[in-house]
């Protein structure tokens, strides 16, 4: 399939410019251009034939003879030479009783501009005609070759009473004719709206062209990892057109959260290879001794699997943490709910833990949230002591609502508050503590657009967990 491709430049010149012909496609295509040329005849016929039958008016007041004896030949004929219109006179039965032609004697009363004018009204028809050919030189003449003639008869009086009718006719201007003949007066006009049209689409298309093509070469460096990228888009950012700095903000965002990510994903990598090798060289370790010492004792056999199971069971810790982790930080499903119907049945499932405050309605993962709630409260249950108390705290405040973890355990030194929501970082790892729990605490908070906080002293540790409240 053919498809035609084009510079932004030459697509707005060519827009450009068939805006500017459609006015005359609007005035030839709607036919008010002709419209308009047949009303400009009718109104001149009219105004010609109102002087000719006033003139003859006069003539009959000023002469006894009747108006069949006047001879109008000659003053219709001159104003045919004049004019280019057709002059008929008729007496009042419809017969022609001068005429600019050679038509006299002729009955026209059957003609409907006619019969009306002999009833004393003004008469209008406008009529079908052959075309005639067109040339240059007929163009710039004053013979019309429109496919229609309109055709004005007006009464003549005598002592207030219709004694005849002026009748005269002429084919309007075509309108081709009509353009051809306004060229001169139009020609500078026109080159000048033509030369501002072009300019117009050239500046037009060399500012939105330079900026999608600064756009272009940073997507280039974007997807090529160069961090010179953001550069080539320094002229975008600041370009005359909102949607393309609006576009170079975008491709800003992205660049930097795409660079972001990249680190997260290097970073993660590391740590999970870090956390990984440990069991598993550990596993290697003791499959090869199982399997190269037949003579190993059962107990020590035994100690030795139960080694590796232990392993296996951290491995799978660590599996489901991560799983766990991706998913949060992905956000999931959300729906609208109350904070405080989340912590309701966490509290019911640790009844040591005392509640108080009121929370607010959160569009949010509800599974996430319990998850992260969950995560928080037997943190400290855990790290806390054996004679810790837990409290939890919900609030509302402004555009945020949330819920403060508060224990009154010994508290997190200064070296691991720093640390506490790094992943893989634990201080329980020989109890199987596999350092992701807080790390998904703080991937939910975030992927709601929320935020965690932590402070900590001996015999006070509080972490706030926030998020955006739905409603007032």
């Amino acid at each position: 399939m053919f498809r035609l491709t084009l510079s932004l430049r030459t697509w707005l010149v060519l827009s450009h410019l068939v805006v500017f012909m459609l006015p005359v496609l609007a005035l030839v295509g709607t036919g008010a251009l002709a419209n308009d040329l047949r009303t400009q005849t009718r109104e001149d016929l009219e105004h010609q034939a109102a002087l000719l039958a006033g003139h003859i008016e006069y003539r009959l007041a000023s002469s006894p003879a009747p108006l069949a004896e006047l001879d109008l030949d000659p003053t219709l004929i001159h104003a045919k030479k004049a004019t280019l219109a057709g002059f008929r006179v008729t007496d009042t039965s419809g017969r022609i009783v001068a005429s600019s032609g050679e038509d006299q004697g002729l009955d026209i009363s059957g003609d409907p501009e006619v019969a009306t004018a002999l009833s004393g009204s003004r008469g209008l028809a406008i009529k079908d005609r052959a075309r005639v050919p067109t040339s240059r030189e007929s163009l710039a003449g004053q013979s019309r070759h429109a496919g229609v003639r309109v055709f004005v008869a007006m009464p003549i009086y005598e002592d207030h009473t219709v004694v005849g009718a002026v009748v005269l006719s002429r084919t309007p201007r075509e309108e081709v004719q009509a353009f051809y003949q306004m060229a001169p007066r139009l020609s500078v006009g026109a080159i000048l709206a033509l030369a501002g049209t072009v300019g117009l689409a050239f500046s037009a298309g060399r500012i939105l062209s330079r900026s999608l093509r600064s756009l272009a070469e940073a997507s280039h460096g974007i997807a090529a990892g160069s961090e010179a990228a953001l550069v080539a888009l320094e002229p975008a950012s600041r370009s005359h057109v909102a949607e393309a700095r609006a576009l170079a903000a975008a491709m800003g965002t992205m660049s930097a959260r795409l660079r972001q990510r990249l680190r997260y994903i290097s970073e993660f990598a590391g740590n999970v290879s870090h956390e990984f090798k440990t069991p598993v060289s550990s596993l290697r370790g003791t499959i090869e001794l199982l399997r190269d010492d037949d003579d190993m004792p059962p107990e020590q056999r035994a100690r030795f699997l139960e080694n590796a199971l232990d392993d296996l069971d951290r491995l799978s810790r660590l599996v489901g943490g991560l799983l766990r982790l991706a998913r949060a930080e992905e956000g999931g499903a959300r729906t609208v709910f109350n904070l405080d119907d989340v912590l309701t049945e966490l509290v019911a499932r640790h009844p040591q833990v005392a509640r108080t405050g009121t929370a607010a309605k959160v569009d949010a993962n509800r599974e996430q949230i319990e998850s992260a709630l969950t995560n928080l409260v037997e943190n400290a249950l855990r790290h806390g002591g054996p004679e810790v108390h837990v409290r939890v705290e919900s609030f509302s405040d402004g555009g945020w609502t949330g819920v403060d973890v508060l224990d009154d355990g010994s508290g997190i030194s200064s070296a691991n508050l720093k640390k506490v929501f790094d992943r893989f970082f634990t201080t329980d790892r020989a109890k199987g503590g596999t350092g992701l729990g807080l790390a998904l605490v703080r991937a939910v908070a975030e992927a709601h657009g929320g935020r965690i906080e932590v402070e900590s002293a001996p015999g006070r540790t509080r972490f706030r967990f926030v998020l955006p409240r739905v409603g007032s």
